[in-house]
């Protein structure tokens, strides 16, 4: 279940570009960079932990278009890899 909802929170904050918690989230944790760009730290909350935990197997599991282009960022984006 905890699983689950990680994976519903990494969804939200790569892909949702307004909302509240979205915004807050994304300030304390991202700091204007993906998920592939963030490294786990070792004092981060368990939350972040678990997102960082959860975060190879969701991006192995979802696929994303890039529409018209406005939220990717097609030099600092993983496309393929490292």
């Amino acid at each position: 279940k905890n699983r689950c909802l990680l994976s519903k929170w990494l969804y939200r904050l790569s892909t949702e570009t307004e909302g509240m918690w979205v915004q807050i989230l994304r300030n304390k944790y991202l700091h204007s960079k993906t998920f592939a760009q963030v490294n786990a730290r070792p004092m981060d909350s368990p939350f972040r932990k678990g997102l960082m935990r959860r975060r190879v197997t969701f991006f192995q599991r979802v696929k994303f278009l890039v529409g018209n282009g406005t939220t990717t960022r097609f030099w600092e984006d993983t496309w393929l890899g490292e």
